[in-house]
């Protein structure tokens, strides 16, 4: 499939609504994509602008901005449109269901683009593919990867994953870490001193990052497998946050949040991915996956303070 070329005249105030896909898929939990596309989508409802969408993902730059959209544009979830005349959204609200073959809304058809406009670039499209690839393979032995539209091609899962990948990757390039605003966790009981447990085969790195931990207020456990760390986290008082580290002796880290996101105690526990192996296809897999944030090896510890002050607001 080509991918659908998007236009960015005057972008800031292009509209983009749900087609007939992305009206059955957006609130659809057999689908799986991350927290992040599924609110972007949820927004897309034909009443906000790019400019509004920017103001509501603040923490995507104007070129991810722009390849989310392309994506969604790809998998034919939204197109462009008019803005919704007032009410025309409640009354959408109110409307009873409609099949996936039933059209989403009648919509006056979105303006032509001008005579030799130049469309957007589409942006990383190689990237994506590849990491795509890489992670399609670990996506069928989950079982997470239904809704590949034809034999030989990329799952909509794959594809949407690595976008947000690519994204994060940059985020964290310029920052040292990632958080995602998206995360559903519980919530925090109020000035209650913050226990963080650290998941970490290396002697060394488990003894510096409870420094750290501490210096900053914080209460911390150390489990230095997979084992312990499951242990540590059905004990009480159970932790607020684990610091999950990637490579571990009796498992991965994937593997222990598989588990995690599973395990009815532990599905919403907040879970920071720390590792030195920062590339594209692991962080599209700990995103699948549900992991809150991602903060690489070899870090500084005002990094890691305030990585941990995003995932843990007072």
């Amino acid at each position: 499939m080509q991918k659908p070329t998007l236009f960015f005249i005057d972008k800031d105030s292009l509209f983009y609504a749900r087609t007939a896909l992305g009206e059955a898929s957006h609130d659809d939990p057999k689908v799986t994509m991350s927290p992040a596309f599924r609110r972007m989508l949820r927004e897309l409802d034909g009443t906000r602008s790019v400019a509004d969408l920017a103001a509501l993902f603040p923490h995507l730059d104007q070129e991810d901005l722009q390849m989310w959209i392309s994506e969604l544009l790809h998998q034919q979830m939204i197109e462009p449109s008019q803005p919704l005349r007032p009410g025309e959204q409640a009354r959408q609200r109110e409307a009873p269901a409609k099949t996936p073959a039933t059209p989403a809304r009648a919509r006056t058809p979105a303006p032509t683009p001008p005579a030799g406009a130049a469309p957007a670039p589409v942006v990383a499209e190689q990237e994506v593919r590849q990491i795509a690839e890489e992670i399609q393979p670990w996506l069928e032995e989950l079982g997470r990867a239904p809704n590949t539209p034809a034999a030989g091609s990329l799952s909509r899962t794959a594809r949407m994953a690595a976008v947000e990948a690519s994204s994060t990757a940059s985020s964290m390039g310029r920052e040292g870490f990632f958080m995602s605003p998206d995360s559903p966790r519980q919530p925090l009981a109020p000035g209650a001193q913050r226990l963080i447990l650290v998941v970490e085969d290396d002697e060394l790195q488990a003894l510096m990052v409870s420094k750290i931990l501490e210096s900053a207020g914080y209460q911390v456990k150390v489990a230095r497998n997979g084992a312990k760390a499951t242990a540590a986290m059905t004990t009480r008082p159970a932790p607020d946050l684990v610091l999950l580290d990637v490579e571990l002796p009796d498992t991965d880290g994937f593997t222990l949040l598989k588990q995690m996101r599973a395990h009815p105690m532990l599905q919403w526990m907040r879970v920071v991915m720390l590792t030195s192996r920062a590339d594209r296809a692991d962080i599209a897999k700990g995103v699948l996956l549900g992991a809150d944030g991602y903060l690489t090896k070899p870090f500084r510890p005002e990094t890691m303070k305030m990585a941990l002050k995003q995932a843990l607001p007072e």
